[in-house]
């Protein structure tokens, strides 16, 4: 189990590259929490600033996530898993935006479900700012074998809601997500009809998760959660006076789960 890493921050950089119909590109940076799903759950091991379901500069509420109901996350990832005949992770990490002073929106949370000290599943839970989500499970490898699975993971998936209001249904999403170490670095490509559209990352570097690297990132990052949601609808404005197709919100659909 030695490759099983720990709870960190992640801080680094979003970047989104568009190619049609109009070239598009912003960088932001950004922090990320990599908690394990278990202390989250127990509301252990976090640090002085960062609190569980209570209001402090830092905080992660359940109810943000997973179930959105405020109940643990591991039954919900465990149920997600064993609903497509995978058996339960040994370890579970999310990848998110904690709230700042109480605010946060989370375009995408990431849970990496581990066995055997590797990947063995990867769960995306991916919103938009209508209020609507969707959670893509992806099984990376057959975890009732013994062997590890890859450290690095590829896979691809169909889009099930709608997320921009400039990208249609029409397009397939194209997921790596190796396991962190010292560095962490997420990559979804966007494709329609087999065409390059989009690709959106985050690639940061580990800093531990102790008061005095969340008082930095604090310092760093001021109010992060608000000009997340600031940057979404600037950009949006800048692909507007581009001249970029505007699409509008169909209904989510009826299954909120994508195997």
């Amino acid at each position: 189990m030695s490759n099983v890493p720990t709870s960190a921050i992640y801080a680094g950089y979003v970047r989104h590259a568009r190619y049609r119909p109009a070239r598009h590109r912003f960088t932001y940076r950004v922090f990320s929490l990599f908690l394990d799903v278990d202390d989250l759950d127990a509301n252990r091991n976090m640090p002085a600033l960062l609190s569980i379901d209570r209001f402090n500069l830092f905080s992660v509420f359940l109810k943000d996530h997973g179930p959105k109901d405020a109940t643990k996350l591991r039954p919900f990832i465990d149920k997600l898993l064993r609903d497509r005949d995978m058996p339960p992770p040994e370890n579970i990490f999310i990848l998110c935006y904690p709230r700042i002073l109480g605010y946060v929106f989370n375009p995408l949370t990431v849970y990496y479900c581990m066995r055997n000290g590797a990947v063995s599943a990867l769960v995306y839970e991916v919103r938009n700012t209508f209020g609507d989500d969707h959670v893509y499970v992806v099984p990376v490898s057959d975890t009732r074998s013994e062997a590890p699975a890859e450290t690095s993971v590829s896979h691809s998936r169909e889009k099930a809601m709608h997320v921009s209001p400039f990208i249609d249904m029409n397009a397939t999403y194209h997921f790596s997500a190796p396991l962190p170490d010292d560095a962490l670095r997420l990559v979804i490509r966007e494709t329609q009809d087999g065409a390059p559209l989009l690709i959106a990352s985050f690639a940061g570097r580990r800093r531990a998760l102790t008061t005095r690297q969340l008082l930095r990132a604090f310092l760093q990052y001021p109010l992060m959660t608000v000009k997340i949601v600031a940057a979404i609808h600037f950009e949006a404005g800048r692909l507007f006076l581009k001249n970029v197709p505007f699409v509008s919100r169909p209904t989510p659909p009826e299954d909120r789960v994508s195997f």
